[in-house]
């Protein structure tokens, strides 16, 4: 009996390992442990089961998957061209999943549609688990409150989440609606449930990535319904739905950028100088910053302000709130966002959740609405605009990017045709900044945040082509781009490595090289 289930785990393992893979990846996307060990024990059983004539048969004939190999060679190829090796060896390391991955599914087992759809729905329900911990975070359910709900990641990636968010939700779209397969109708409902639950979450965590990927995806699930689609009257439906969705987001995007630069008009003649206690207000009609379109440096009067906030809170006027600002200069954001004056007048018209939200460092009363998209967009907006007036980009998302990109920018320009080679990426950048004399401090001073400029920067002109090639042509020689299932994976990870270095980590790493190969290679479309 042992023996047997010996031989069926052996005949199997390919089924097995990659549910556990998957469900450590939703689940402990954090520990490196357990994802090298499911990694490794995954190629032990690859080793076990021998067959290497059949194994090297099959790459002789199928050329594309050491082609998507390759992008692992390429790394090794850029030793050639580096200094720094400590770096240049613990990059490999994490970039080997990348190698083992296409090779080991490619030659292993074939997966049945019904082994892929048991994986999925496993990996599926570890991703829901995860989400309505996190749900129970936001409520204080776990011991503490979840605010940033960009932390509902916990110790992992906010991005790379939402890539899990997004693969796990259309699958089940997928399996709900546009799989061929005769399935129970409560089985659809509930994959749909799934499904829903899911998108409400992306929409909670504030991934602006997640967000565009999301929307990507259910625009190119509307194509491929309508294209499945021989009524006439449901193409109709879909097409007038499809356009209704976008006409509404188009219109959601121009009014909240229309809200944001909405502005008060301030004749400074006209403007009133003292407060009603008879204390001079400063006015700086200099400064442009606004919040909810007022302007923050008008009507200030510090004495005031100190007075009565150190009345009602605990927290020094001149002391931090809990993001480590100085509580003054958030406390006079606030109250601009909410159009009342910076006195103690504008200080005892806030309620006590005011005071805990200045406390906790939110500088706008719309940012305490916890599933607003208006508020992320209008924080991306002031981002924006704060930089592009001179501000300091300084702890703020989107514009510390703008600065990786102008490092990355002259990096390329130094070293276009060869690049620098696989380990001195991060010293070059370094080197940039100290060029540049870049105000962001050391901590933030990191590479691009997109992954095709790094591969250009570290391979040059020519290595960046190779990667193109090897990561595209084997969707065009398998005709996976036919593959509904593969192309959520493909256009969550292509979109998301504009926006991250996805491969710098071992988890965006194993993300790249299992989602890819596993629905390339493994679903049973190569000969044996």
């Amino acid at each position: 009996m042992f023996l047997n289930a010996v031989k069926i785990f052996r005949a199997n393992y390919i089924f097995f390992y990659t549910g556990i893979l998957l469900v450590f990846v939703a689940v402990f996307p954090h520990s490196r442990f357990l994802l090298s060990m499911s990694e490794f024990g995954l190629f032990a059983f690859w080793l076990a089961e021998g067959n290497f004539k059949k194994k090297i048969n099959i790459l002789k004939t199928h050329p594309e998957v050491l082609l998507f190999s390759s992008i692992f060679f390429l790394h090794i190829a850029g030793l050639l061209n580096t200094q720094n090796f400590s770096y240049a060896l613990n990059d490999l390391k994490i970039k080997l999943p990348v190698f083992l991955f296409p090779i080991v599914i490619a030659t292993s087992p074939k997966l049945s549609s019904k082994n892929i759809k048991l994986i999925l729905l496993v990996f599926t329900l570890s991703v829901v688990l995860k989400t309505l911990y996190g749900l129970a975070g936001i409520y204080g359910l776990t011991g503490e409150y979840i605010t940033d709900y960009q932390k509902l990641a916990g110790k992992f990636s906010h991005i790379r989440y939402a890539l899990l968010l997004n693969i796990a939700a259309f699958s089940m779209l997928y399996y709900s609606v546009l799989s061929p397969e005769r399935e129970k109708p409560i089985y659809k409902i509930l994959y749909f449930s799934a499904f829903a639950w899911l998108s409400i979450f992306i929409l909670i965590l504030h991934s602006v990535t997640g967000w565009v990927i999301y929307l990507v995806l259910l625009f190119y699930s509307f194509f491929s319904f309508m294209l499945k689609q021989k009524n006439k009257n449901l193409k109709v439906i879909f097409i007038s739905l499809f356009l209704l969705l976008f006409f509404y987001i188009s219109y959601f995007l121009y009014y909240s950028v229309n809200r944001f630069y909405k502005s008060d008009k301030i004749i400074p003649e006209n403007t009133e100088q003292l407060t009603e206690e008879g204390n001079k207000y400063v006015n700086d009609f200099s400064s442009k910053e606004r919040e909810n379109g007022h302007f923050v440096y008008i009507y200030i009067c510090e004495k005031e302000l100190k007075d009565e906030w150190n009345k009602r809170s605990n927290f020094d006027y001149d002391g931090r709130d809990r993001k480590n600002q100085l509580i003054k200069f958030t406390l006079i954001r606030y109250l601009t966002s909410k159009n009342l004056r910076k006195d103690r007048d504008g200080v005892r018209k806030l309620s006590e959740q005011d005071i805990k939200n200045i406390e906790s460092g939110m500088t706008n009363y719309i940012f305490e609405k916890k599933y607003s998209v208006y508020s992320k967009i209008y924080e991306l907006l002031w981002q924006y605009e704060k930089y592009s007036s001179g501000g300091n980009p300084e702890n703020q998302s989107l514009s510390q990017r703008f600065e990786f990109l102008k490092a990355g920018k002259e990096i390329i320009k130094r070293n276009f045709w060869f690049g620098t080679g696989t380990g001195d990426v991060k010293d070059e950048f370094q080197n940039q900044y100290e060029i540049s004399k870049s105000v962001l401090s050391e901590k933030h001073r990191l590479r691009a945040h997109n992954q095709y400029i790094t591969f250009f920067i570290a391979f040059g002109f020519f290595g960046f082509l190779w990667f193109l090639a090897a990561y595209v042509y084997p969707v065009i020689k398998t005709k996976k781009y036919n593959s509904f299932l593969f192309m959520v994976s493909f256009i969550t990870i292509s979109l998301s490595m504009f926006n991250e270095d996805t491969l710098e980590t071992q988890m965006g790493a194993t993300l790249f090289a299992f989602f890819l190969s596993f629905f390339l290679f493994g679903t049973g479309n190569l000969k044996k």
